[in-house]
């Protein structure tokens, strides 16, 4: 029988390989203008209308794929670690998809959650060559694509739980935003 803490590890590895993969996809694949990819016309979208989001359906259907070919392959070559692994990498993507939809539509919960809003708003509102990573910045950091600043951002384009009701920063995120 395989040592669970064999089985854990490999999971943890696949995690931080999805960190990795969403740092990847973004910077390079993200902004591409000219790409027919899928990904990139829908991440492009997302940055024109900031509330859109790619259907769940396909999130699920490109899971679906993912733990079927890879997690298949990765079962035979490697056995349960190699499995736990592709498992790791499918859980990590979907906490960052809970996570990346949040950060646009909730205000934040404690210190992750006021970092991660700064830090992705900055890519967002202020330089879309920064902040590649969402649920990190550990990959902006080894590349040099990381920025602290604070951030600021068009009315138009704040997020609702941002303003107040007569269309200010609230105070909670004064220190982190501010209105162009």
């Amino acid at each position: 029988m395989m040592p669970m803490l064999l089985i854990v590890a490999a999971a943890l590895i696949g995690a931080l390989g999805w960190t990795l993969a969403e740092y990847l996809l973004h910077r390079f694949a993200g902004h591409r203008r000219r790409s027919r990819w899928l990904f990139t016309r829908e991440h492009l979208r997302h940055h024109r209308e900031l509330d859109w989001f790619s259907p769940l359906w396909r999130k699920i259907a490109l899971s679906a794929g993912i733990l079927a070919s890879f997690g298949t392959v990765a079962a035979l070559v490697l056995g349960a670690p190699g499995f736990a692994a592709v498992v790791g990498f499918l859980a990590a993507y979907g906490a960052y998809e809970v996570a990346h939809k949040r950060l646009h539509t909730h205000p934040p919960r404690g210190p992750w959650g006021r970092w991660a809003r700064r830090h992705h708003w900055l890519h967002h509102a202020v330089d879309p060559a920064s902040n590649h990573g969402v649920t990190t910045a550990l990959w902006d950091v080894v590349f040099r694509t990381h920025r602290r600043d604070a951030v600021t951002v068009h009315p138009s384009r704040a997020p609702g739980w941002l303003l107040d009701d007569s269309g200010c920063v609230k105070p909670a995120f004064e220190a982190l935003f501010r209105l162009a």
